[in-house]
């Protein structure tokens, strides 16, 4: 059987639906707004947004390889520094080489969106890192899905519609953002459920260590239950059947959330993680319908 690539499977292609999908839901509003994009600014904020999620997770496999956190009975995909295919060295020049190209195009973005995207950019370089790097790596103290719900979700959607109109000032774009937001919670709350043991014996104080297994499935089943809060909302709002799309793609998923309510702890949930991945890209791809439906 052929090898994955060590720069590939580093990547974690499953996780990439957490950075298209929103900016898609953020692109679908802009066009509700005027009827038009900019598509070259819409490419370069889909292109940074890869960017950045594929370098946090050279950054997390290098952080959590150098500190031993992946060892031998983790359950999860292959962390590439701790297995020894790619050396510390070389992920190190992997996530320094992604951020310096997503800087570079960021600044075209920051050119166009002024104050708001430069404070955007600039904090999205900076806790791409501190996830897991510094002297308080947010995924070893509870905080991760905190970190999730708010790049992946509100200021995703909001900053990649401010891009698209400049000196427009709607909340609308991050209320709508909640929805991935929570999904892309619920991503990282599998990831960490199914790690729970290796992580209580590395000491990382993820909210699945805290809470317990029993809890901590309902803590990641609730996270996906609450995105269903946006479609009913926008459903109200706009008197438009069409928001609730989502919500049939949710009951499509169900037999992936009763396997993360009941099913085992084990590397199944690789594939739990990967379907829900797909229900986020759904789920955007439903509001974003609603959205520029005539």
């Amino acid at each position: 059987m052929k090898k994955t690539n060590p720069w590939i499977l580093a990547a974690r292609p499953k996780t990439l639906p957490a950075a298209i999908s929103p900016v898609l839901l953020g692109l679908a509003f802009a066009w509700k707004q005027n009827q038009t994009l900019n598509f070259e600014v819409a490419g370069i904020t889909l292109f940074c947004t890869l960017l950045m999620q594929i370098a946090s997770n050279y950054i997390n496999d290098y952080y959590d390889g150098i500190r031993g956190v992946d060892g031998a009975d983790r359950l999860g995909p292959t962390r590439v520094t701790a297995a020894g295919l790619l050396t510390p060295a070389a992920i190190k020049t992997g996530f320094m080489a992604l951020l310096g190209m997503a800087f570079l195009l960021g600044l075209h973005l920051m050119s166009v969106g002024g104050l708001p995207i430069i404070i955007i950019g600039f904090s999205s370089l900076f806790f791409a890192w501190a996830y897991t790097g510094g002297p308080f790596p947010l995924s070893r103290h509870g905080l991760g899905e905190v970190a999730a719900f708010i790049f992946f979700g509100p200021v995703a959607v909001w900053g990649t519609v401010w891009l698209q109109n400049p000196g427009v000032y709607d909340l609308m774009p991050a209320y709508l953002g909640a929805g991935p937001g929570f999904i892309s919670a619920t991503i990282l709350a599998i990831n960490n459920l199914r790690d729970r043991e290796s992580d209580l014996k590395s000491g990382k104080k993820t909210i699945a260590v805290i809470l317990g297994e029993t809890w901590a499935r309902r803590f990641t089943l609730m996270l996906a239950a609450f995105s269903l809060l946006i479609p009913f909302a926008f459903t109200l709002k706009e008197q438009n059947a069409f928001y609730l799309i989502p919500v049939l793609a949710f009951l499509m998923f169900r037999n992936n959330w009763f396997a993360i309510l009941r099913g085992p702890i084990d590397a199944t949930l690789n594939e739990r993680l990967a379907l829900t991945g797909k229900f986020l890209l759904a789920y955007c791809l439903g509001l974003s319908f609603a959205l520029v439906w005539r």
